[in-house]
Order: C-alpha cells, then sequence, then structure tokens
C-alpha cells in the first residue's frame, strides 16, 4: 500500500451536528468538559480519515492544533471545510498536514506516516515545543482498561485503539489510547482559546498520567516515567470570550 499524494489539496465540506449529550460523552471519556471537544466535533472519525492508500498500521499522529473563533457550543451546527495542506518528506516517512474549518472554531492535525518518505518533497518547518524552568502545577489522572472504548464513542473509530490484531501489526502489545483522549484530559478544565500539542509517545489504557501545568499556558504529560504530550494553549480573548 502506497499514500495517494493525489489527496494533497483536496477540499471536502459537510455540515455537522452535535448535541449536548455528544459534550456530555466527550467530557466523560476526556476528564471534563474543554473546549477540545471542537476537535473531535469537527474532524468526526479522527485525524487518520481522508489518507486514501496509507497503510493504517503505520500512520501516527504527529501534532495537534486548535483555534477558537467563538466559543465552541455544547450543541450546535456548523459547515466543515477540510483541506489536505501539505505532504513533508521526513525521510523515514511522510507528515500529512490537514485542517478543518468552521465558523466556530479551525483545527489541524499532522499524522506521520511511517515507510512513505524519500520522494523528494519539502521537508517542512518543525515547531518547537518548550517548557519553563519553573515548578508547575502537578496533577494526576488515572486512566482506566476502557478508557480508549468510552473515547471511541466521541466518534474516533482508529482500530489502534481497539483491536488487538491491529494494535499488534502496529507494533504495540495491544491497542494504545487516542493521543486525543489523553490532550483532552490534559487540558480539561482549561479555558483556552488556542492549543497546540505534539504526541511524543503512546499511553496504554490503564496507566496514570502525571500532567504538569504552567500559568504561561506550557503543559506535559507523562506515563510510565516518560513524556507522552507536550504543548501550550493561549488563553487570549477572542470574538464573544
Amino acid at each position: 500500500m502506497t499514500l495517494d499524494h493525489g489527496i494533497l489539496g483536496v477540499v471536502e465540506r459537510q455540515v455537522r451536528t452535535w448535541s449536548s449529550g455528544d459534550a456530555e460523552v466527550y467530557a466523560a471519556a476526556a476528564g471534563g468538559p474543554s473546549p477540545a471537544f471542537a476537535i473531535p466535533v469537527l474532524q468526526h472519525g479522527g485525524p487518520q480519515l481522508g489518507l486514501t492508500g496509507a497503510d493504517m498500521t503505520q500512520v501516527l499522529h504527529a501534532e495537534q492544533s486548535l483555534w477558537l473563533h467563538r466559543r465552541f457550543p455544547t450543541e450546535g451546527s456548523t459547515v466543515v471545510t477540510k483541506k489536505v495542506e501539505h505532504i513533508y518528506d521526513k525521510g523515514s516517512g511522510a507528515l500529512v498536514v490537514s485542517t478543518w474549518e468552521s465558523e466556530y472554531a479551525s483545527t489541524r492535525s499532522s499524522c506521520f506516516v511511517k515507510g512513505e518518505g524519500g520522494f523528494g518533497g519539502e521537508r517542512g518547518e518543525k515547531r518547537e515545543f518548550a517548557v519553563p524552568t519553573s515548578r508547575p502545577e502537578t496533577v494526576f489522572f488515572q486512566t482506566t482498561e476502557d478508557q480508549a472504548l468510552r473515547y471511541r464513542e466521541t466518534g474516533d473509530v482508529n482500530p489502534m485503539h481497539h483491536d488487538e490484531e491491529f494494535a499488534r501489526r502496529a507494533g504495540f502489545a495491544r491497542p494504545v489510547l487516542h493521543g486525543l483522549c489523553t490532550l483532552g484530559i490534559t487540558v480539561a478544565g482549561l479555558d483556552f482559546t488556542e492549543l497546540h500539542a505534539r504526541f511524543t509517545a503512546p499511553v496504554t489504557p490503564g496507566d496514570e498520567l502525571r500532567i504538569e501545568r504552567w500559568p504561561t499556558g506550557e503543559f506535559r504529560t507523562v506515563a510510565n516515567g516518560r513524556q507522552v504530550l507536550l504543548g501550550t494553549v493561549r488563553f487570549s480573548e477572542v470574538d464573544g470570550r
């Protein structure tokens, strides 16, 4: 299987409708309510959808960004425009960057497709993430064995998070937690207007998360002694905030 580069520049539009029940399902699966609920609403089905031709066992969610244009409602309907913006050549793989735009929010996902590099394309810029040297606020969150199954109810049905055989073919001992679930847990309770995050290692359902957050917006999450997530939020006011 080979990634189809013909997806570059392709634009798709659809109407997304969600209910307060959907918001409750997200909050229950991701540690509480958060503006990050906009991400699974806009990119319903998961960031990996649309990677035509790719071997999905070789696809990893690398980065995620979110910009809130106005307060995201717990229920509503909006037109979402999706576009594959870039396919970067990272040598060992291809990095596919896709965006989803709506009147309420915009989100961007970067997916790394292992083994699809070396095609001579642009390498692309790398966003730098860092955390302050000051002491963070630290909280802990105990994920459950069924955490991925609960997050799956938000619409992300990637088999890497629930199918044992698929996860093994992807190189994991068993299904791993959605990166977006770890991200949701990490930023739960924060009322931000912009978010950027990089996923650096997998989380297994049942792991305890050590979440470090700084008042300047930076955050880091650790599981089993290694960093799994790094990022920042911005608390600036925007339209109606």
